[in-house]
């Protein structure tokens, strides 16, 4: 068994359906914790649309020319890399955020992401954060830079680059790193900068020759606890609803969705439920599509990343770990809202954001959907979820996780 990884035996409690007693694995917080904090998209979302410049070399009759243009979702990053004629050796064009909005901390964070598609064979793509200047650095080089590599020609794909990669000793002729952090910590980006980047650049640099990347968003992922909770924590969420007639959906039918989702006259379903395809139980294997809240179809979870799908016989109800899927304001579809919220307190309330333990619901429409525990006996970053409240993965919105038929070989007290 891996390091990461503890075996122990948990008494589940006060969870979707009553108490269960099982041996299971669970990786400990900082590994199972580590997920994404997203730093800018181009899709006109509040908190993650920022103000973009594009720059041309300027240094002594630099050639290089570009632009950088945002729409439906994309941003495209196209132009070309000149030689500059006194130097005789390639400029560069770069797109820089201007605005004066404040980065999401990343001080707990592992990599910087890019979701980027190349149309050009070039090599000389880096990117940059902050204003930091190295000691001794050189005189135009401000910032910490990583080179990177697009994904191969004509794909999308995720570039993931490890904060230990950047470095704010780099040659401001050729944008190469002189000293790496990795060679000496003092170069490495400091609290201070990753509290708040200030500034974000995509470089073309260093190689002659077209650019045209097409970059639909940016986020710092490998974060833990902590760097989560500060993007969620302090907003305002929706107060949950009266009656199931309220919803978006219209025609939910399951008699359990009412008493369960929204009024919590019952604490817990009394039976268990299918959410996904398979050949035993009530979950077997993963589904297309995702969770979603059954009263208004915010997306929730992802099931092949996020679903805990231990055997049907260990962990009878859905479970899942941080972080829940962002909505259009950059920020989790679920609203950590303290125990026992629902119950006597059904007013509009702050969110406590990520990893506190208590009731969870639906930051769009304030619907319940279960209960957060991080402690050894109930489970660690362990969000336990209410069937009936959640749209299946390939689901319509009204459909509900069904009730299991066979559930004669589970250990389940209720």
């Amino acid at each position: 068994m891996p390091q990461s990884q503890r075996c122990f035996q948990v008494t589940l409690k006060g969870c979707a359906m009553g108490n269960v007693v099982s041996s299971i694995v669970l990786t400990s917080l900082a590994a199972v914790g580590a997920e994404n904090v997203v730093l800018a998209t181009f899709d006109g979302a509040a908190g993650t649309t920022r103000m973009w410049k594009e720059q041309n070399d300027p240094v002594m009759g630099g050639k290089s020319s570009g632009t950088f243009t945002a729409g439906s979702g994309t941003a495209i990053f196209d132009g070309i890399v000149e030689d500059v004629p006194f130097l005789r050796a390639p400029g560069f064009i770069k797109a820089s955020t201007t605005d004066s909005e404040p980065f999401p901390d990343i001080s707990l964070c592992g990599n910087i992401e890019l979701e980027v598609r190349s149309r050009e064979d070039f090599a000389g793509y880096r990117f940059s954060f902050g204003t930091a200047k190295a000691p001794g650095g050189k005189f135009f080089a401000s910032g910490y830079k990583s080179n990177f590599a697009a994904p191969p020609l004509g794909n999308f794909g995720m570039v993931s680059i490890p904060i230990k990669n950047f470095t704010d000793f780099w040659d401001d002729a050729t944008g190469d790193p002189i000293k790496t952090c990795l060679e000496n910590s003092i170069y490495c980006p400091d609290q201070k900068t990753l509290a708040n980047l200030q500034t974000m650049s995509i470089w073309a640099e260093g190689v002659k020759g077209k650019v045209h990347l097409e970059v639909k968003s940016i986020q710092a992922s490998g974060c833990t606890a902590p760097a989560l909770q500060a993007g969620s924590a302090g907003r305002l969420c929706p107060a949950i609803l009266n009656a199931a007639k309220a919803c978006s959906a219209k025609n939910i039918s399951d008699v359990q969705f009412e008493p369960v989702c929204i009024t919590r006259e019952i604490n817990a379903e009394i039976q268990q439920r299918r959410c996904m395809k398979g050949q035993s139980g009530p979950y077997y294997q993963d589904s297309q599509g995702v969770f979603r809240c059954a009263c208004c179809g915010a997306p929730l979870w992802k099931p092949s990343l996020q679903f805990d799908q231990l055997p049907a016989d260990k962990w009878p109800w859905p479970s899942f770990h941080s972080p829940p899927i962002n909505g259009t304001d950059g920020l989790p579809n679920v609203c950590h809202r303290g125990p026992g919220y629902g119950i006597t307190n059904r007013n509009a309330t702050v969110d406590l954001g990520l990893g506190v333990e208590g009731e969870v619901g639906c930051a769009r429409c304030g619907a319940h959907l279960g209960d957060f525990f991080n402690t050894q006996d109930l489970g660690v970053d362990h969000y336990c979820i209410n069937g009936v409240c959640m749209v299946p993965p390939d689901g319509k919105l009204g459909d509900v996780c069904t009730p299991t038929e066979d559930s004669g070989s589970m250990s389940v007290v209720v």
